[in-house]
């Protein structure tokens, strides 16, 4: 495992430094509490992101499999490329309401906004 990584010293030279995570650390120390709150705050609201996007792919990925699909097959029949429905199936995309609307059509579903609140 690499431990360190590798950093520019002077005149070009190649040093060993400190892990990413260790420089994070250093820096975070020297937060107010206002900066951490704001990073703290800043997180939570990231990773909720990310979870929609995770369960988005996931949805996407049931219905594509529940009709049999691959997923070159779905972009024959939503006009959206193949390389774009895996990163949107895994969570990594970041498609636009077009893109959405294109592939629920092509499964044979439909975009609808549910009550988070009434779910709970």
């Amino acid at each position: 495992m690499l431990h360190h990584m590798l950093g520019w010293g002077d005149e070009g030279s190649v040093v060993m430094g400190k892990r990413f995570s260790e420089i994070a650390d250093e820096v975070r120390a020297g937060w107010s509490d206002e900066a951490a709150a704001v990073h703290a705050a800043s997180a939570r609201t990231f990773q909720a992101e990310m979870d929609l996007r995770a369960d988005l792919g996931a949805e996407i990925s049931r219905l594509r499999g529940a009709r049999r699909l691959t997923q070159p097959d779905l972009q024959r029949l939503s006009g959206i490329e193949q390389a774009e429905i895996s990163r949107i199936e895994r969570g990594v995309g970041n498609p636009t309401l077009a893109t959405l609307e294109k592939l629920s059509r092509a499964l044979g579903g439909r975009i609808v906004l549910v009550d988070a609140e009434a779910g709970r």
